[in-house]
């Protein structure tokens, strides 16, 4: 009778335990896998549309020179149509961009904004950061830069 109730009592503390641990990486991944998702919804619909337009102003040859008042409207509408994936950073380089179109308004529109590359330092930066944590090819030489 003995033996039977230690065997039930380690058989119950062993499946305690087990579901113990069970739980808690069962957890821990969920998370992950929600983070996994969240990096991924922020590189396709912010960081990789951005830098689309921002490769088609880099010109073969010359390289960036900046973006024209139009390409800065295009990249605005992608950050308020994704507004709560925006990055503070990103937000305060556009704000200062568009305050510069405002005092340039009535320029010719080929007037050329962000020659510092500050915009585009900072897309390829993140998005080769988010690259990296989702564990697609990145390039390392774009990570560095902005550190």
């Amino acid at each position: 009778m003995r033996e039977v109730m230690i065997a039930l009592v380690s058989s119950s503390i062993t499946i305690v335990i087990t579901s113990f641990f069970n739980y808690h990486f069962q957890l821990r991944q969920e998370v992950r896998n929600e983070s996994v998702k969240y990096t991924t919804e922020i590189l396709r619909n912010v960081y990789t549309p951005i830098l689309k337009i921002l490769v088609a102003a880099t010109v073969p040859g010359d390289g960036y020179d900046g973006i024209t008042k139009e390409m800065l409207f295009e990249i605005e509408d992608i950050m308020k149509n994704n507004y709560e994936l925006i990055d503070p950073h990103l937000n305060s380089i556009m704000y200062s961009l568009k305050k510069e179109v405002r005092w340039e308004h009535y320029e010719e529109s080929l007037k050329l904004f962000d020659k510092n590359k500050k915009l585009l330092t900072h897309v390829e930066h993140n998005f080769n950061f988010y690259r990296k944590r989702i564990g697609l090819p990145f390039d390392k030489t774009k990570m560095s830069r902005m550190i």
